[in-house]
């Protein structure tokens, strides 16, 4: 024995909960991104509107761009754990199903 345990139903619980985080960054990015384009340039075009979009639009397209990639690495996680709980399953029920051949 190793005394390394796996918790399955918490590995399970984690990616459902994870996946459930993942639909809620999306649905914050597409507000984000639908509240943004209603404003559209709205720091005008003299001196002081290019001078601000000149200092502010990337920063604001690069936080727009991590709360919609958050969606997808918080899904891809969720993932990860519910196929990291399917193979330890699969690896628990063969090594049951060969100790009970060892057995008869």
């Amino acid at each position: 024995m190793t005394g390394y345990e796996a918790d399955l139903d918490r590995l399970d619980a984690g990616a459902r909960e994870l996946r459930g985080f993942a639909g809620q960054a999306k649905e914050i990015a597409g507000t984000l991104d639908k509240a943004l384009a209603a404003f559209g340039a709205c720091w005008g075009d003299d001196a002081v509107g290019r001078s601000f979009a000149a200092s502010h639009e990337k920063p604001s397209g690069d936080a727009a761009g991590a709360v919609s990639g958050l969606s997808t690495t918080l899904g891809d996680v969720g993932d990860k754990l519910a196929a990291t709980a399917e193979t330890y399953r699969h690896v628990e029920e063969s090594n049951a199903t060969a100790m009970r051949r060892l057995d008869g």
